[in-house]
């Protein structure tokens, strides 16, 4: 049986940002520099808007380089379909709303403002924590 355990335990708080205006160069170098894969997008206000991802730059880089167009901020190329978490779900039931997604940064509000992100990896090592405790049927 999994204990109960929520996102806030294993959450990372004050995550890396980018601001809704900052070319795709600045991000790619952000994303490499901080070894993320996937970066939130506010506004101005600090409201959460979108995601930028290492494939979504790789896209907008490809297209720069084919039609040799100047590379584009991150509004071109963010995407607004992304799961939103709060801090007291459990995460058995975040396991099971995360199965069918491919990203593997989930974020974390409260009030609409972002306070943190759940990577896929730490909740895969808490499933395996959970598994490990097990003990076989006799």
């Amino acid at each position: 049986m999994m204990k109960l355990q929520t996102v806030q335990q294993i959450m990372h708080k004050h995550p890396i940002t980018v601001q809704c205006q900052t070319p795709l160069t600045q991000i790619i170098a952000t994303l490499i520099e901080t070894q993320q894969s996937q970066l939130p997008v506010i506004n101005k206000s600090n409201t959460l808007i979108g995601m930028v991802s290492l494939i979504d730059c790789q896209k907008a880089l490809l297209n720069s380089a084919y039609h040799c167009d100047q590379p584009v901020n991150v509004n071109d190329v963010m995407t607004k379909d992304f799961i939103n978490l709060t801090a007291d779900e459990a995460l058995s039931e975040v396991a099971i709303k995360t199965l069918t997604r491919t990203e593997n940064v989930f974020l974390v509000l409260q009030e609409e403002k972002l306070i943190g992100i759940l990577k896929r990896v730490d909740l895969l090592v808490e499933l395996n924590n959970n598994l490990a405790l097990c003990t076989p049927a006799r």
